[in-house]
């Protein structure tokens, strides 16, 4: 970098407009016209070089290169994806879960699921399933304030981005974690110049204790059928509770759905494998499997 050209980290991606933190000072930046001819888009998370124009706008001029990035919403450089469900009203929905532990797993982000309203259900069940297969699960009860603690120093000095369902409790949940996240989310906003209700918009909350929480308008579900989000390969490898049984399939391009000889198979009858877990990828491979892109072919 010369002189003049500052690093700061993106927290608001907004209309091709990016606010970044640069040493607690927000700039207000679009990208160089190098960037847009490239197509390489500046996203919520990077690390960017630019320059500061000194009256609170700058160029964004470089992107640092990505550790990770989610396609929908746009985010880069996540530590940690925290699912949120509660165990009740609204019901669990696992192929939800599911869905985004796939996209958790194949992004190597750690992915840790947050059992919410424990207060009202026994969380035995589903705590179990994803426990079994190595994901660390979080009993949270915002109006208790039960495991809120927890979760918080879990979440100490990383970038997580929260994820789930309207109805879960999640906004509860991180205002139990830290009080007046609202509040602080609309001061920036205000910063910011963005009024109440206007777009949807990416945005980063910086934590008291360090780190941020990824604030995602519309990150509730991704859909496998509009975009390509992972090809067969990459779908086997997203449910990591598999790959010990599938060196011993009978076929070597097995596609561990109902196959004879079976490894996968084997264990999901044997309880091995939850059932449901099970069910969830043969929805997901279906799915891949009729989009004319991947042509699964088992010869």
């Amino acid at each position: 970098m010369d002189g003049k050209t500052r690093l700061g980290r993106i927290i608001v991606s907004r209309k091709g407009f990016f606010t970044v933190d640069a040493e607690n000072r927000l700039i207000v930046c679009a990208a160089c016209t190098r960037l847009r001819f490239e197509k390489k888009e500046p996203l919520c998370g990077d690390f960017v070089e630019f320059e500061d124009n000194g009256d609170g706008t700058g160029f964004i001029t470089d992107i640092v290169n990505r550790k990770n990035s989610f396609p929908r919403p746009p985010v880069a450089n996540a530590d940690i994806l925290a699912i949120v469900i509660a165990l009740s009203n609204p019901e669990p929905d696992l192929f939800y879960v599911d869905k985004m532990t796939c996209i958790g797993v194949k992004a190597g982000v750690e992915t840790i699921i947050v059992l919410n309203k424990a207060d009202l259900k026994d969380p035995a069940e589903l705590k179990g399933i994803y426990e079994k297969c190595g994901f660390p699960v979080f009993l949270t009860s915002a109006a208790g304030n039960t495991g809120v603690n927890e979760l918080r120093d879990y979440l100490t000095g990383k970038v997580a981005v929260f994820a789930g369902p309207s109805g879960v409790g999640k906004s509860s949940l991180l205002n139990a974690m830290f009080p007046g996240y609202n509040a602080e989310v609309g001061e920036l906003s205000q910063k910011i110049g963005r009024g109440k209700n206007t777009t949807r918009h990416i945005q980063l909350f910086k934590t008291p204790a360090g780190g941020y929480i990824a604030d995602t308008p519309g990150f509730t579900s991704l859909d496998f059928e509009r975009f390509d989000l992972m090809s067969f390969e990459e779908l086997k490898n997203s449910f990591p509770e598999m790959a010990e049984y599938m060196p011993s399939c009978r076929f070597r391009k097995c596609g561990h759905t109902k196959e004879i000889g079976c490894g996968v198979v084997s264990a999901v009858e044997a309880g091995l494998i939850p059932k449901s877990r099970h069910e969830s990828y043969v929805k997901l491979f279906e799915i891949l499997k009729n989009k004319d892109k991947y042509k699964y072919k088992t010869d």
